[in-house]
């Protein structure tokens, strides 16, 4: 090859400079380097607090898929589909307990694999500018989840000859040592991990918007909240301790419990679920709050009415709860409506129809807290699939695939699109403030020396003292 002139190797350093910049930003690259932070019910990240807002989708298949290097494309497809529509946030899976296809396979036991797998995730988010909410174990079995580590723990137990420990139930999770000490383990093994695509040590990767302790914690063990309540107590505080950049939230699905300003009566037929949903949000440690939505599930068997009652009673009681009692943002970070099963056939309109006008109530009722100050700024549906034959395994009823779901890709992409304004606005109100708070000081009450009271006033302080300089003078 030819050696470059220097103007052109230049010209060509240049080049990639830019061209790495494009690629290679920061998600939610408006804030630089930065995590994205709380201040009041609003996210805000960057130098000039700029005000976040998410719309979001939930593909938990991301880090398996990545662990198949072949796979990959699928991933990156994601990424790309999900930032053409406006989408700013992914939540996935930071966790694979026992099973086939673990990220760990026993207590402190990792697959090499897998976690390449999700460090490639947490980089494509970040080339994509898309924030990442990483779920560290589930409540329930699909994954491994809290069975698993209890299933370990007996096991363990047994083969050093047992005593010193009862397990009941799956729930011994949440109040067993030595379980605790497996998540424990296993959250700080996450966190420490240090990305082989970026280099940067999860702790530190402001891709990712934050961890959520858990997927839908529930208790049946101690239904009104207090196990699960002093489980969060204990591991958020932990997690803090080693990464006290970003956000932490319990994983709730917005189920009341027994303690102050909760409302079980508004609880799907009004029963405890072992969550509560005020005082486990106000948890050392904890940022911000969430909730899910899935009335047809929820209250399967009743009408049309009753379950559109249900959303706006969730939705309006929890914006309420949320201001009132805790004063933390709330994201919806699930959602979706069942297509499978139509329990409205009779109502002339198909379920796709019907998915796609729920899923538009959901982002209006969002929009409408977060342009009214509200503390509801955002949400995640579920679930984000990829066109393709080899994609239906995945599919469980609540799958959107953007490409052949039309309308529902046109709704997320304008809400997408009213969020992004929304920010915008919010930029410039506090840019404005800035600018006025930088402007000189202004004097005394008249609002400045260029008013014209005070011209006025310049002016005949002027005569009358030339006045008195006359009449000075002719003494």
């Amino acid at each position: 090859m030819r050696p470059r002139e220097p103007a052109s190797v230049i010209s060509l350093l240049l080049f990639l400079a830019a061209t790495c910049k494009c690629h290679g930003a920061v998600a939610g690259e408006d804030g630089g380097d930065a995590m994205v932070r709380v201040d009041g019910t609003r996210f805000v990240v960057g130098d000039g607090d700029r005000t976040l807002y998410l719309s979001g989708f939930n593909a938990y298949w991301l880090m398996e898929m990545a662990s198949d290097p072949w796979q990959r494309g699928k991933v990156v497809a994601a990424f790309r589909q999900a930032s053409a529509h406006g989408m700013n946030l992914a939540r996935t899976w930071a966790f694979s307990d026992g099973g086939d296809r673990p990220l760990q396979s026993s207590p402190g036991v990792y697959h090499e694999d897998m976690f390449q797998g999700l460090d490639f995730v947490v980089a494509e988010a970040r080339r994509h500018g898309i924030y990442l909410l990483l779920c560290l174990t589930n409540n329930f079995d699909d994954f491994g989840g809290k069975r698993q580590y209890v299933q370990w723990a007996m096991e363990d137990v047994a083969a050093a000859g047992g005593g010193g420990y009862n397990f009941t139930s799956a729930d011994d999770f949440f109040n067993s040592t030595l379980v605790k000490s497996y998540y424990k383990n296993h959250v700080k093994t996450v966190l420490t991990r240090v990305n082989t695509v970026t280099g940067v040590a999860y702790k530190d990767d402001p891709a990712i918007f934050g961890w959520e302790l858990m997927n839908e914690p529930r208790c049946n063990a101690e239904p009104t909240g207090a196990l699960v309540q002093s489980w969060v107590e204990e591991m958020s505080p932990y997690l803090k301790t080693i990464d006290g950049n970003h956000l932490v939230t319990p994983g709730l699905e917005g189920f009341y419990g027994d303690g102050a300003h909760e409302s079980k009566e508004l609880n799907p037929w009004g029963i405890y679920y072992g969550t509560n949903y005020i005082a486990t949000h106000r948890a050392p440690g904890i940022d911000f709050a969430t909730i899910h939505l899935y009335p047809d599930v929820w209250l399967w068997g009743t009408t049309a009415d009753q379950r559109a009652r249900f959303f706006r009673n969730w939705t309006a009681s929890h914006v309420r709860d949320t201001d009132a009692h805790l004063g933390v943002p709330l994201l919806v970070t699930e959602y979706g409506k069942f297509l499978w099963v139509d329990q409205d056939a009779d109502g002339g309109e198909n379920a796709t129809a019907r998915r796609d006008r729920f899923l538009g109530t959901v982002l209006d009722a969002i929009y409408e807290s977060a342009s009214g100050g509200g503390p509801l700024v955002g949400g995640a549906f579920w679930q984000l699939l990829l066109d393709g034959d080899d994609m239906d395994a995945l599919k469980d009823g609540y799958q959107i695939v953007l490409p052949e779901d039309e309308r529902a890709a046109s709704i997320i992409s304008e809400h997408s699109q009213k969020m992004a304004e929304l920010s915008e606005q919010d930029e410039a109100a506090q840019a404005r403030a800035r600018r006025r708070r930088s402007e000189p000081r202004k004097i005394g009450r008249f609002g400045g020396w260029r008013t014209p009271f005070v011209q006025r006033f310049l002016v005949r302080f002027g005569s009358l003292f030339r006045s008195v300089s006359s009449l000075l003078g002719a003494v």
